[in-house]
C-alpha cells in the first residue's frame, strides 16, 4: 500500500488534535501557532527533520513535504517535477529556490534584486 503524500505550507498548515505533550514538543521543534486560525507556520527551521518526523507520525506516517518559495518570482512550488530532485539536498524541505518557470526563462537573481530596488 502506497504511502500518501501531503504537501503542507510553511506559513499556514493544520494539522488534527493532539495530546498537550505532542503540542509541546511541536512547538519545541520549531512550530508557531495561531489560536485564531488553529493553524501552524514554521518559526525555526533548526530541528526541521525532526519536526518533519514528528508531523508525519501525527499524521499516521504519511509522507509529509513543504512548499518551496521562488527567490526569483516570489511563488510557492512543490518539488515533484524539479529536474534536478535526484541531487537536492534540501529537497522537499521548507526553504527557497528557483522554480521550474523561472529556470527555463533562464531570470538572473540581479534581474529581480533591480527589480524590486
Amino acid at each position: 500500500m502506497a504511502c500518501k503524500v501531503v504537501v503542507l505550507n510553511k506559513h499556514s498548515f493544520t494539522l488534527p488534535r493532539v495530546e498537550k505533550e505532542k503540542f509541546i514538543r511541536l512547538l519545541k521543534l520549531g512550530l508557531e501557532y495561531n489560536r485564531d486560525q488553529g493553524s501552524y507556520s514554521i518559526g525555526s527551521y533548526n530541528k526541521i527533520e525532526e519536526l518533519i518526523d514528528t508531523i508525519s507520525s501525527i499524521l499516521n506516517g504519511e509522507e509529509v513535504m513543504f512548499l518551496q518559495r521562488c527567490i526569483l518570482c516570489g511563488n510557492d512550488f512543490p518539488c515533484f517535477d524539479c529536474k534536478y530532485a535526484d541531487f537536492c539536498t534540501t529537497k522537499d524541505l521548507p526553504f527557497q529556490c528557483v522554480c521550474q518557470r523561472c529556470l527555463k526563462e533562464g531570470r538572473p537573481y540581479q534581474e529581480r534584486a533591480e527589480n524590486k530596488g
